[in-house]
């Protein structure tokens, strides 16, 4: 059998046409309001056809987003030409997170932050939280929510102030007096979010940091990309030759056949047989998941905190229903494994035009608009469900779904 097929001359001229048809359109100046275009000459510029390859576009980015180059991703001219700004500067370089040598966690936001980050202005406070200042003790009659999550739940490309997660707290604060009943209970939404962090590291930041602030509620955020999220944390783990900290993660590593080989790190600190290893763990991330999820329930329920899962979307067609259907259903599945509520937002964004809600044509996390989608999204869920809707407000009634209002009560 042979390995490569003929090409004839005429097809191969055609393929060289088609190649320099496509060099010549990117070189073409697009005006800065024409998004849709941009999108199409994204999609031209990029080979997205089924989800492994949209997965591994995503991928490269998110290495390039927190590190090094993005390897498969899309390149610096075509960035450019769907109007990436001069000035853009990747995660680590914008001075916002430091390195954590050899650690677990590899990396956190710096505290008391004043930067810029994708054009807007990127504050945390002295904890190092994309959110406003909080004592670590809580204070009396207030009702604590911590957020784990990644990039889209921290917010990247909008100020805190804009994130799904601040207006949550704007609106519960409001809520009692807007539905005119009383309530002296005072709510703090407390993000512990951070750009690409996998749902190991939001583990292990709720063990470092967040049970100090003694929470009354933890939402554990999912997204459609945590699985690779988690393939990029564990191959930093072994690049810096990080413990894998966790008894379960320990004995996958076994399992999963990864030797002293695999793990080599040449002079120049590049893990070798990244690959390798990626083949060989990739059997084994949705068990991860499992685990990580079953260990933090496990600590809630320890802590006699309610954990709430909700499920994040992109922005764009590679969140559309085909392609989100098995990831979310393995979601729920692990929820309904640990008795876990959890809140599906994943069709969010569905029917609307993705040049409104995502912070560039070439970036699909959600802007301003897209964070109020998610928060009206959010807190629907929240009035509907009376577990979560009594928890936050006691003796009180959950709304019904066929009585909601255009706008949240």
């Amino acid at each position: 059998m042979a390995l490569f097929q003929s090409t004839s001359v005429a097809a191969a001229r055609v393929g060289m046409a088609q190649a320099a048809i496509l060099v010549a359109i990117t070189f073409i100046p697009v005006p800065a309001g024409w998004t849709r275009t941009q999108r199409l000459l994204a999609s031209a510029s990029s080979s997205q056809p089924n989800r492994a390859d949209g997965d591994h576009h995503a991928t490269g980015y998110y290495e390039g987003l927190i590190g090094g180059e993005a390897q498969g991703g899309r390149g610096e001219l075509t960035l450019k030409l769907m109007g990436k700004p001069n000035g853009w500067m990747r995660f680590n370089d914008a001075g916002v997170a430091r390195h954590l040598t050899s650690d677990f966690l590899q990396f956190e936001l710096v505290p008391e932050m004043d930067s810029v980050l994708f054009g807007q202005r990127f504050l945390t406070n002295t904890h190092g939280m994309h959110s406003p200042e909080v004592t670590v003790e809580k204070p009396a009659k207030t009702f604590r929510i911590a957020v784990l999550g990644a990039s889209m739940d921290m917010g990247w490309g909008v100020q805190f102030q804009n994130t799904y997660s601040h207006l949550l707290e704007s609106w519960l604060n409001a809520h009692a007096a807007h539905q005119a009943f009383t309530s002296d209970r005072k709510f703090e939404v407390l993000n512990f979010a951070v750009a690409a962090y996998s749902p190991l590291q939001r583990l292990e930041s709720f063990r470092r940091k967040v049970r100090e602030f003694k929470p009354d509620l933890v939402i554990f955020s999912s997204t459609l990309l945590d699985v690779r999220l988690m393939e990029i944390h564990l191959c930093d783990m072994f690049r810096t030759k990080s413990d894998p900290t966790y008894g379960f993660l320990h004995d996958l590593i076994a399992r999963a056949g990864i030797s002293d080989q695999d793990r080599y790190v040449d002079p120049k600190g590049d893990l070798v047989n990244k690959e390798r290893i990626k083949a060989k763990l990739s059997p084994y991330y949705w068990e991860l998941y499992d685990s990580t999820v079953g260990a933090l329930a496990g600590d809630c329920r320890t802590a006699g905190i309610p954990l709430l899962m909700i499920v994040i979307p992109r922005v764009g067609k590679d969140d559309d229903a085909t392609v989100r259907a098995e990831p979310v259903a393995r979601l729920k599945a692990i929820a309904g494994r640990y008795s876990l509520p959890i809140f599906d937002l994943s069709d969010t964004f569905d029917e609307l035009d993705p040049a409104t809600l995502e912070i560039a044509a070439w970036d699909d996390h959600p802007n301003a608009l897209g964070h109020h989608r998610l928060f009206l999204a959010l807190t629907h869920h929240l009035v509907t469900d009376q577990g979560r809707y009594e928890l936050l407000f006691p003796g009180r009634k959950a709304a019904a779904e066929a009585s909601l209002p255009p706008d949240l009560p």
